[in-house]
């Protein structure tokens, strides 16, 4: 454990004004006492020109000799310094940025307007607060930190994947989950699904009754193909259901979907396309998601992202609905480069990531209702395909795809576990982590536990003990290595 070498005020007088990568003013250095959970603290604030907010909590007197970061969520517009507080509690220095602007871009749409601002929501952001960070932790205790880590879910996995492939020296090990494509989601993935989920004027397609009927019919469907019948479909692509089976007749009744409703879910179901029928999006929402579609945010999060992010000029009057398929992709392609690690019709490239050692585990919810799963499976295997193959990758690569898990939490299913132990323990030691157990809780009650293996391995219940601990399961690999690459029209020509 190190201690400070110099006082948490005289932080405030460093100046990184002049820094040609990232120039800084802190504006803040104070002492915070010690709380039931965590030594006393110094925490520093600034902001990394024009307007990266940012917050840094240093240890004073046992500093572990590590550094950790926090992702963002959504549209960000503040610093989400509270998500460090299980690795703070770890004597890890913190930090917590803010993505370069205050507010969503919903109710404070200003900053949309500013091309620094777009680039440090893609990406600049993530990486001058991690430089700031570990200047400050060097004139704090007189050395570097001995390794780095960065945690995120959805915005904050995109930022975990751009980090991986554009500022590769700036973290050793990284835990990326559901990562949310803000380009490709708020241009294609997301507008397609309200669409298709509301009418105009925000009217829902689907009541609630409707959608409770959709999902257990479907979870009802496909739920034993794994074997067990626990709720909970551990594969959605093996799914064949067809909401079809539960359209109203013609004569009306109770308990059915109307043709509206059908149409409406195959469609959420195949995923984007344009008028000659090819795909724009690695796929759509899988089967055993349906009990989270349909909520405001389906609709609000893709107008917000046109009216303020996805074209070259603001459009504050635009409506998802009025998003044309076969011409408006063209128009957004530029932006969409901004924000997203791999751009369009380009493969991820993680290749100085490994070179330099870097750790990355990536996780996916298979019943996420705002990023499909198969844009995470792509990716993977993309990585794969360039870089020595799938079995060769997860030596340093591995990917966990959580069976009945919402987006990065939530649903009937174990959605609840911890990354980081294992992150640390394949940065430092060498040990690469592979059953990972998840927990789902009501309340402080233990339900049900399962293991979570590294892809393709999955969890397969040994026939004998309790369904619903984790000892009762064990790893199956598949006999051959799958590839995962999808067609799509800005996926890296084969």
């Amino acid at each position: 454990m190190t201690a400070a070498r110099i006082e948490c005020t005289a932080l405030s007088g460093i100046d990184f004004s002049h820094d040609s990568e990232a120039p800084a003013s802190i504006t803040s250095a104070k002492l915070l006492p010690a709380t039931a959970t965590t030594d006393e603290v110094c925490a520093v604030t600034g902001y990394v020109q024009p307007q990266v907010q940012f917050e840094v909590r240093l240890p004073t007197k046992r500093w572990n000799g590590r550094y950790f970061q926090i992702g963002c969520g959504g549209f960000c517009g503040f610093v989400n310094i509270n998500g460090c507080g299980d690795m703070l509690a770890k004597d890890y220095v913190v930090a917590a940025n803010n993505l370069g602007h205050v507010g969503d871009v919903l109710k404070e749409p200003l900053w949309g307007s500013s091309l620094d601002a777009r680039r440090d929501y893609g990406a600049r952001g993530t990486h001058v607060t991690a430089l700031i960070a570990k200047r400050l932790i060097a004139a704090f205790y007189g050395t570097k930190p001995a390794f780095s880590y960065f945690r995120g879910c959805s915005t904050g996995g995109r930022e975990g994947l751009m980090l991986a492939q554009h500022f590769p020296e700036d973290f050793d090990g990284i835990v990326a989950g559901d990562p949310a494509f803000a380009g490709r989601l708020g241009a294609i993935a997301n507008v397609w699904a309200a669409q298709k989920l509301f009418r105009r004027g925000n009217v829902p397609v689907f009541d609630k009754a409707a959608l409770d009927l959709l999902h257990a019919r479907t979870i009802a469907a496909c739920d034993a193909i794994d074997g067990v019948k626990d709720g909970i479909i551990d594969d959605p692509r093996r799914c064949r259901f067809d909401p079809a089976v539960l359209q109203c007749p013609a004569s009306g009744g109770a308990a059915c979907l109307t043709a509206e409703q059908v149409a409406a879910a195959r469609a959420v179901y195949d995923g984007p396309r344009n008028s000659a029928g090819m795909r724009l999006y690695p796929g759509g929402m899988m089967p055993g998601s349906e009990g989270a579609w349909g909520g405001a945010d389906t609709w609000s999060l893709p107008e917000g992202s046109l009216r303020y992010l996805m074209f070259a000029d603001q459009r504050p009057n635009f409506a998802y609905h009025d998003f044309d398929w076969d011409r408006d992709l063209d128009a957004v392609k530029a932006q969409v480069a901004l924000y997203d690690p791999v751009a369009p019709d380009a493969a991820p490239d993680l290749t100085a990531f490994h070179a330099r050692g870097g750790r990355l585990i990536l996780y996916h919810g298979w019943s996420d209702q705002g990023v499909t799963p198969l844009g995470s499976l792509d990716y993977y295997s993309q990585v794969a395909a360039r870089q020595g193959g799938m079995a060769k990758i997860r030596e340093w690569f591995r990917l966990f795809m959580v069976p009945g898990m919402f987006h990065c939490r939530g649903g009937n299913a174990p959605n609840s576990f911890d990354f980081m132990p294992a992150i640390a323990a394949w940065v430092e030691q060498g040990t690469a982590p592979d059953g990972i157990v998840a927990t789902q809780r009501e309340g402080e009650r233990v339900i049900r536990t399962r293991p979570l293996y590294a892809y393709p391995a999955t969890a397969k219940y040994d026939g004998k003990g309790d369904v619903n601990v984790s000892a009762s399961w064990r790893l199956a690999m598949p006999k051959a290595m799958p590839d995962d690459r999808i067609d799509w029209i800005w996926g890296p020509k084969r």
